[in-house]
């Protein structure tokens, strides 16, 4: 049972690879080649897709909890594959909305139950001690791997713009059969049955005794609105004429250095705290959001975009590390793991439309600006009221130095 336990891992790092979408360096380009699509139509797609994501969080990470995680993350594959196909066959804005709506609930099934089903395999292996330093490994290959398609991906954008999104097609099919080869951890029946008499006012009253909400507002704010700036990274390119080819290459610098900070996930855990690793986030970010709003030369932009890219993902596992150190041994990893990619959504898309509506009526860097003023605006003071609170949230939260 130990050895089919251990393949998880390997499974698992094949299930992150299919997660990566190799056409995202070139989908808001994409998105414009689309009869009557516009910046303000992408905020449009953006705010139905994360407002779905919104929606089917918490009750993704409850049904996860109840259903088991991997039949969610089976649900998952099936979610992403069927966006890939409706991307695919995509003639108007409608196609677009609901694949975002489709890659949104995939993105919703995944999120929370992943980590709680890698960390339930790690209990069963007796090496939960190791999540951060497995996971960050896991997370770096599944970065790495998808960098090859991302960088070749935009020199088949001249055969056709539906190319990139065949070869998805191909690897979500590869993603949903590693899904359904998870082994299930063993998990002890009186959990499965307290789960099962449990409600969502007994998991609220856990995340508030824990103080998870707090953490995971500050967390997903931060991650919504780099989300929303991310997404305009192709079509602001394509208005700086940087040609098309060179989408692939500069995203898959951002990939493989945020591949590279993925690997020292466990060693920037062990050297960082939950605060200080805060506080650099509030300021990278807000220095780099506000270098979008007052610089246009186009290798600043990209470098700045570049920037953005390895951070966003290169330290989400730390991040995430971080969320599963206050939840502990919580039965109810996945739902309240949730709740911070919920927030995330919502923050994602109330952004990326107000983004898109500053630029379809400003520009591109006056939408970067007043996100940049009211991102440092919101999270500075919710930062000092965290930071405030040092000595009462630190006795709930292993690890933190």
């Amino acid at each position: 049972m130990k050895k089919n336990l251990h393949s998880n891992i390997w499974k698992y790092t094949l299930f992150l690879i299919s997660n990566k979408r190799v056409f995202v360096a070139i989908l808001g380009a994409y998105y414009l080649t689309i009869p009557n699509v516009t910046p303000e139509g992408i905020g449009i797609i953006l705010l139905v897709g994360n407002l779905a994501g919104f929606l089917f969080e918490i009750p993704s990470g409850y049904v996860s909890d109840k259903i088991g995680h991997k039949t969610a993350l089976i649900m998952s594959r099936a979610f992403m594959l069927t966006s890939t196909l409706l991307f695919l066959v995509a003639n108007n804005i409608v196609f677009l909305i609901f694949g975002g709506v489709l890659m949104s609930m995939a993105h919703a099934f995944h999120s929370g139950t992943g980590s709680a089903f890698m960390h339930e395999t790690l209990r069963g292996l007796k090496r939960e001690n190791d999540y951060a330093k497995v996971m960050g490994k896991i997370s770096s290959i599944g970065f790495a791997i998808p960098i090859i398609f991302m960088v070749l991906i935009p020199f088949l954008v001249s055969i056709s713009f539906k190319t990139p999104f065949l070869i998805a097609l191909a690897i979500d099919i590869i993603g949903i059969l590693a899904a359904i080869a998870l082994v299930t951890p063993p998990v002890k029946q009186e959990e499965i049955e307290e789960i099962g008499r449990t409600n969502f006012r007994q998991i609220i009253s856990e995340g508030h005794r824990l103080n998870f909400f707090i953490f995971a507002l500050f967390s997903g704010i931060i991650s919504g609105a780099v989300f929303s700036v991310s997404v305009f990274r192709a079509p602001y390119q394509l208005f700086l004429e940087i040609p098309v080819i060179w989408f692939g290459v500069l995203f898959g610098v951002g990939r493989m250095l945020a591949s590279l900070i993925l690997a020292y996930t466990g060693k920037i855990k062990e050297t960082t705290s939950l605060f200080s690793f805060y506080k650099f986030q509030l300021i990278i970010y807000t220095f780099l959001i506000f270098v979008l709003g007052f610089i246009s030369t186009w290798w600043i932009v990209a470098v700045a975009f570049i920037v953005i890219n390895a951070f966003q993902w290169g330290l989400n596992k730390v991040d995430n590390s971080y969320l599963l150190d206050i939840i502990k041994t919580s039965k109810f990893k996945a739902t309240l793991l949730s709740t911070h990619s919920q927030i995330n959504q919502v923050v994602a898309a109330i952004a990326s439309f107000g983004v898109g509506f500053t630029i379809e009526h400003l520009s591109y860097q006056y939408g970067f600006l007043y996100l940049g003023i009211i991102f440092f605006v919101i999270l500075f003071p919710l930062y000092l009221y965290i930071n405030n609170k040092h000595k009462k949230i630190n006795t709930t939260i292993s690890g933190v130095k």
